[in-house]
């Protein structure tokens, strides 16, 4: 099934910064609005960059994947040492966020700064981790309406994870109205 992409940007404890995309991705609540992340660990048992940083620091940024940016969301995705910068290693640029250390990328047309909520530890060696929404940041093209918001989703053109290799867009759409 498709899976909406978090291409998660942190920054450890020693202030590098690190850029990796996760697909156990989704948002579970609007008042206040919070995002869910899922982490498998590396195949050794130890965990990834990503959770390691935002339990840390206690914060992170979710930008979402168009397909302008897929291919260097994929790039980022590579085995690197830790400590190494995906950010700097496929070309990335980064802009400052406004209330959490984690820097955003430039290239997402939407970002979403988060802080930490709740970390949760799985049997299996994995984490759930849930992050309140503190700040947007919505590329203004993007905006259909305000009030309530709209995204033009043509303009957004989001990707979405399938299996393996396999990427889909939201292009084939329909819609069913809800009852009253």
């Amino acid at each position: 099934m498709p899976r909406p992409i978090a291409f998660v940007t942190t920054v450890d404890p020693q202030g590098r910064t690190n850029a990796a995309p996760f697909s156990f991705f989704n948002a579970v609540g609007s008042a206040p609005p919070t995002l869910v992340l899922g982490f498998e660990p590396n195949a050794d048992g130890s965990q990834k960059d990503t959770p390691s940083n935002i339990i840390a620091t206690g914060d992170f940024v979710v930008n979402l994947v168009d397909r302008a940016l897929a291919e260097r969301m994929s790039a980022a995705a590579a085995s690197l040492p830790p400590g190494q910068s995906e950010i700097d290693h496929v070309g990335l640029d980064i802009i400052p966020s406004v209330t959490v250390t984690a820097p955003r990328l430039a290239a997402s047309s939407v970002s979403m700064e988060c802080r930490l909520t709740h970390d949760n530890a799985l049997s299996g060696g994995g984490r759930v981790i849930l992050g309140e929404v503190v700040e947007f940041h919505i590329r203004d093209a993007l905006i259909e309406s305000l009030d309530p918001l709209r995204i033009d989703l043509d303009q957004l053109d989001a990707i979405s994870r399938l299996s393996g290799p396999y990427y889909g867009t939201i292009k084939d759409r329909f819609s069913i109205q809800r009852p009253a």
